[in-house]
């Protein structure tokens, strides 16, 4: 009997075992480095829940690539959190404790154990740890603050220049096109019959005075080297073949609100790519952890209806 009970035991404990191997090490395992921060697909699970339950649209788009998406998010997050001090942004416990107050609608005069009890609620409601849910928050104060600042020193004046543009995505078609503008056909016609913008094509390519910086740079720089009138060769940019023609320039144009917005967002990610290299950021993620990241999108999304 002895024996019988020994081996029932050890086959219990190879069982148990077996499931913390395939189950529960990976949860906790690190797949996300930044600085000296680590995220395990635990901590994604449970954020990627709380985003989908709270209407984020993040994912609703590209639901394959879930886990990139997700990992690009903490990490953008987590780079701002951690550069923020250097941008005069208060993100203390004390400063995070009053912004939870204020979404929780706890008076700045109600006692300590009124607050405790709204925040505890508050992190039961999330489904994420009390270090997950001030994640969330403090990432918020971040975000607004440093999107606030960076909107606040966007030029305010910029060299501008109003174009046409015809959009490509093979070589052939944009040697194509090339081809048929140095034979003396009209950019326009060229633009409507071969142009893969859509936005953009109906109009002959036709765009709105737009300030330096805030486009592709190679095409940035072309445009701010042509001469009015001129059409450029083919340029390849990061996401597609372009050739455009320049149609006027101006120095020193006053920039619109939303050109302050894309230079604002641009700086930023300038920042974010100087914090990146100055910090370090490491991805590890296999393959089963990308299809458990996976799962839980396809089920999370299932019950929104999406």
């Amino acid at each position: 009997m002895a024996l019988g009970a020994a081996v029932v035991i050890a086959v219990a404990l190879i069982a148990v075992f077996g499931y913390y191997q395939t189950h529960i090490r990976p949860k906790g395992e690190t797949i996300l480095q930044v600085g000296t921060r680590s995220f395990s697909l635990d901590y994604m699970e449970r954020r990627l829940r709380y985003d989908v339950r709270q209407g984020s649209s993040l994912y609703q788009s590209s639901p394959s690539q879930g886990a990139t998406i997700l990992l690009n998010e903490i990490e953008q997050e987590e780079l701002m959190r951690q550069g923020a001090p250097e941008k005069g942004v208060d993100l203390s416990d004390e400063a995070v404790d009053a912004e939870i107050r204020s979404r929780e609608s706890v008076p700045d005069n109600a006692d300590h154990n009124t607050f405790v009890t709204a925040y505890r609620k508050a992190i039961r409601s999330s489904g994420l740890s009390t270090q997950g849910y001030r994640d969330v928050i403090s990432g918020s104060m971040a975000n607004t603050a440093i999107q606030a600042m960076f909107k606040e020193q966007a030029p305010k004046t910029a060299d501008q220049v109003r174009f046409r543009v015809i959009v490509l995505t093979t070589e052939d078609d944009a040697k194509a096109a090339l081809q048929r503008l140095q034979n003396g056909e009209d950019f326009v016609a060229v633009t409507k019959d071969l142009s893969q913008d859509a936005g953009s094509r109906d109009k002959g390519g036709e765009q709105d005075w737009t300030a330096r910086g805030t486009l592709d740079p190679a095409l940035d720089q072309a445009l701010f080297s042509l001469e009015v009138g001129q059409t450029s060769d083919v340029i390849t940019g990061q996401n597609a073949l372009f050739i455009v023609q320049v149609e006027e320039r101006q120095d020193q144009r006053e920039t619109t609100d939303s050109q302050q917005s894309t230079l604002a967002s641009r700086a930023i990610q300038d920042w974010l790519s100087e914090l990146r290299d100055r910090l370090g950021v490491a991805t590890s993620l296999s393959n089963s952890q990308r299809d458990s990241i996976l799962t839980v999108l396809q089920s999370e999304l299932q019950k929104k209806g999406q």
